[in-house]
């Protein structure tokens, strides 16, 4: 686990290919919907992500648990939180939403994406290292989104996910194609 005085990847790769990814078509309303409907971290499906299209490492059940561990009392009490006022401050209380308001709420959508970046900086520290050869990516890629999903849904409502872990997985693999270097 980082140490308080550790410094954390901040600009690392996970955050770099998880701020290209969530950017494009698509992804956002896909991580959206999987955090409504599943309860889904949406770091730690971009870390997933991440893990099979750049990394090319599937994610055990076993660490998919540990990190969602090690980032569960953060998300909890920092994330959520931030989020959930900035979210709260679109329809209200008085005198929100109105010009002063939208501007501290756009405030806090910095604060929030700051630390959400804290998040997948310590998330990045547990990837391991990445493997050689081209194997299955797709298949990868998609069996780590499903086991992030695994973590808060139950099995029979995972297929709901398809299209959603179809998307994320596509566009992973889009944005890991844009940054391998040419053989050659």
């Amino acid at each position: 686990m980082p140490q308080p005085d550790q410094e954390l990847p901040l600009d690392g790769p996970l955050w770099r290919f998880a701020a290209r990814v969530y950017g494009r078509a698509g992804v956002a309303q896909a991580c959206l919907a999987l955090q409504q409907r599943f309860d889904a971290d949406v770091n730690l499906l971009l870390f997933a992500a991440w893990l099979g299209a750049e990394r090319r490492t599937p994610l055990p059940d076993a660490l998919a648990r540990r990190a969602q561990r090690r980032v569960d009392a953060w998300h909890e009490d920092i994330v959520r939180p931030l989020r959930a006022v900035r979210q709260r401050m679109k329809t209200g209380p008085a005198p929100a939403p109105c010009g002063a308001t939208e501007a501290l709420r756009d405030a806090l959508k910095a604060v929030e994406i700051g630390s959400e970046r804290i998040e997948l900086a310590v998330l990045e520290t547990l990837a391991p290292e990445a493997l050689p050869g081209r194997p299955d990516l797709d298949g990868i890629v998609r069996g780590n989104l499903r086991a992030v999903l695994a973590l808060s849904a139950r099995d029979d409502l995972l297929a709901e996910a398809g299209r959603a872990v179809r998307a994320i997985a596509r566009t992973s693999l889009e944005v890991a194609q844009e940054t391998v270097p040419c053989d050659g």
